[in-house]
């Protein structure tokens, strides 16, 4: 099932594609031009730019929040300055005259990530703790920043866990400390559990309706979020609390702003239920041993969702007027181009693009 846009990116990024439309080449009577300024004509795989909002202030700065991915739905991270020109009124800005750069996008946006363990029985009697436990520190350390980073605060962690029980337990709220979160990963002990059976389809409900409802108070704060589910499990549901098709439908219902991930381990894992639950990546550990690597590589996937979103900000040159912005991106031989538009009203010189 296609993922649906929440209302506000929906409208956003509605805007921002028939904006794109309106310059993709595709009309005779503006081909030549829009080629000149944009050059995204001969593209073969176009990348997708998303808006999300943009900001406009004296003395100058203009910031941009936006999203990039490819046209097959890979998310693009690691995008830098050199990556991206500016047009304004489809004219090149130079980049000595922009003093363009990628902010740090705490304060303005957050993304945050709910990882839920397995903890039944068959994790705590056994020697898959310790490895769980280790697997999940990496996962922490990979993701959270440390404080003194200058993306500490943008990636924010919550650790849920579920045995047979109807209801999953938090572990630690929501967190930008890594060090709360591995004191927590670090505090769970084999007698934890409750309930020596699985709920994994009620766990994959419920941690999705945390997520969503974690991502929604956040926006009641003004801030742009998104989001991913990580589950983990060992084996299959055997509660029998929540069906299957529920769990799907749940996965199913959820905004492009989510992203769901599984990690299974073991041979009695259904394989195919996990890949899915897990739409947008599934990873299978055969043994103890490939448990943190797997984790690892869960990491890496979310941590390339969360660094496609990019908050751009330049210097402009206008001093007055509405005017039309675009942004090119390029990323090998992939592009992909935005366009929204800001007021320079009252823009003068001293503009300062600082991080």
């Amino acid at each position: 099932m296609k993922k649906m846009l929440p209302r506000r990116l929906f409208q956003i990024g509605l805007l921002s594609t028939l904006l794109l439309a309106a310059t993709a080449c595709d009309s005779a009577n503006e081909a030549d031009e829009a080629c000149e300024d944009f050059q995204t004509c001969d593209v073969v795989d176009p990348l997708r730019l998303t808006l999300i909002e943009n900001t406009a202030r004296p003395p100058a700065n203009v910031s941009v929040l936006f999203k990039v991915d490819t046209n097959d739905e890979r998310p693009v991270a690691n995008l830098t300055p050199g990556d991206f020109d500016i047009f304004e009124n489809r004219q090149l800005v130079s980049p000595f005259e922009a003093d363009l750069t990628i902010l740090p996008k705490t304060g303005k946006f957050q993304y945050s990530i709910t990882l839920l363990l397995d903890l039944s029985g068959s994790i705590l009697a056994s020697e898959s703790l310790d490895p769980l436990k280790e697997a999940a520190r990496r996962f922490v350390e990979a993701l959270v920043a440390e404080a003194g980073n200058a993306r500490y605060g943008e990636i924010e962690l919550g650790i849920w866990w579920f045995d047979g029980r109807a209801e999953i337990d938090s572990l630690v709220a929501f967190a930008v400390n890594p060090d709360v979160l591995i004191n927590a990963v670090d505090s769970i002990t084999d007698d934890l559990t409750m309930d020596n059976s699985t709920n994994l389809y009620g766990a994959v409900v419920q941690g999705l309706e945390a997520a969503g409802k974690r991502v929604d108070e956040l926006r009641r704060g003004d801030v742009v979020a998104a989001g991913s589910v990580v589950i983990f499990t060992d084996g299959t549901d055997q509660a029998n609390r929540v069906s299957r098709s529920d769990a799907l439908r749940a996965v199913g219902r959820i905004g492009q702003d989510m992203s769901v991930y599984t990690i299974g381990l073991g041979g009695e894992i259904d394989t195919e239920t996990l890949q899915a639950i897990g739409a947008d990546g599934f990873v299978s550990a055969a043994n103890l041993e490939e448990l943190v690597p797997k984790f690892q590589e869960i990491a890496q996937l979310v941590r390339d969702e969360a660094g496609s979103y990019y908050l751009l900000e330049y210097c402009s040159p206008k001093r007055d007027g509405d005017n039309e912005l675009g942004i090119r991106a390029s990323e090998d031989d992939d592009m992909g181009v935005l366009t929204t538009r800001f007021s320079a009203s009252g823009f003068t010189s001293g503009c300062v693009v600082s991080e």
